[in-house]
Formats: C-alpha cells, structure tokens, sequence
C-alpha cells in the first residue's frame, strides 16, 4: 500500500546536505505581502531522517521532515551560499525576507503618510508598504 501511494509522489523521500529546497510558511506566521515560501538549503540530516534547513537569515529552529520540504529545482542560488549560525523561527524568516523590510520601512500609518509623523516620509525613504487604511502609501 505504501508503495502504490509513493508511486504517483511528485517529492523525493530523501534529500542530501547541500540540496535546495523550499518550505511553506504557515499563513499565521506570515503577513499578507509577504512570500508563502522561505527557500532553503539542507544543512543537517538526523538519525530520524528530520532535516534542519538554512535559509539565508540563519538556520531554522525546528526539524523538517521529507513530505514537508519541496525541491527548489536549481543547483546554485547565490542567496543561499553563505548561510548565519544564529537560529531564527520560521515566523522571523517570513518577516525578514518580507517586501515592508525591502525598504528598511514597515509603514504603520492611518492616513495618506503625508506628514512628518510618517516614519517613512521623515526619513526621506519611499514606503512600498500598505497603509492601515488598505491604500498604498504615496509617499514619494
């Protein structure tokens, strides 16, 4: 039976250290202009076939297991070449690699950020984020 239900597995059951992969990121973990995936790379394989992937924010603080990872289908991303030691959640991966971090400016404003009470609008910088009213912000 286990044989019949891998036959028509798009997934490899095994991956090697050094493979690249992706992972979903959890919608409750993420914000809505962020990415649904976090790419990845194989750093460790345990004993119980869990893996513990890299990502270029640092290494990811839970285990994986094979149905739960996806193949990226590259050999080489420059991304993912020098991966931090420091362990980051799934949660901070999503936030950094987030469009609002893009800029340096998550924007928080209520109104058309065309004050200088916009954190983005006092420091000079563009807002590519969305405002609480749902707009974008035109800060320009």
């Amino acid at each position: 039976m286990a044989n019949q239900m891998n036959k028509g597995r798009k997934r490899p059951n095994e991956y090697a250290i050094g493979d690249l992969v992706r992972i979903v990121i959890p919608k409750i973990d993420r914000a809505g202009v962020d990415h649904p995936t976090l790419l990845c790379k194989i750093m460790e394989v345990t004993e119980n076939n869990q893996y513990i992937l890299g990502s270029k924010h640092g290494i990811i603080n839970i285990y994986y297991s094979p149905g739960e990872i996806e193949p990226l289908g590259t050999k080489d991303f420059a991304e993912l070449n020098n991966i931090p030691s420091n362990k980051v959640s799934v949660r901070e991966a999503a936030h950094f690699q987030s469009t609002g971090t893009v800029t340096g400016i998550i924007c928080n404003c209520k109104s058309n950020c065309n004050s200088k009470k916009c954190c983005c609008k006092k420091s000079g910088k563009n807002c590519g984020s969305k405002c609480h009213n749902g707009r974008s912000c035109q800060n320009k």
